[in-house]
């Protein structure tokens, strides 16, 4: 199984281009990580919001590159530049496509 982190935001007025920044450099770091497998940088087409979503081995290398220091640094940053309460992060373990999500459901 994988372990996929999904984290979504809306960006104050006028601070869209400085998020997305933030998020690029997010998944360049995330990418040099242990563990990593993929990620991707979103944006909604209908809403303001940016986000992004990165898959991992496991738990435990998502949350070992969750704690290096320049991801702390960057996250922190993002916090004065969106929208309060619209930082939303989700976790999930994942079945691929050749996998039994009914196992990963059982356990």
């Amino acid at each position: 199984m994988l372990y996929v982190r999904l984290s979504l935001m809306t960006p104050k007025p006028d601070e869209a281009a400085v998020v997305a920044g933030i998020i690029d450099d997010l998944l360049a770091v995330y990418a040099a990580q242990p563990g990593y497998i993929t990620g991707y940088s979103l944006r909604s087409p209908e809403s303001e919001q940016l986000g992004r979503v990165t898959v991992w081995r496991d738990a435990e290398a998502a949350d070992a590159a969750a704690q290096v220091q320049h991801v702390l640094a960057q996250r922190a940053e993002l916090t004065p530049l969106v929208e309060a309460d619209s930082h939303l992060e989700w976790s999930f373990e994942a079945a691929a496509a050749d996998e039994s999500l009914v196992a990963l459901v059982g356990r």
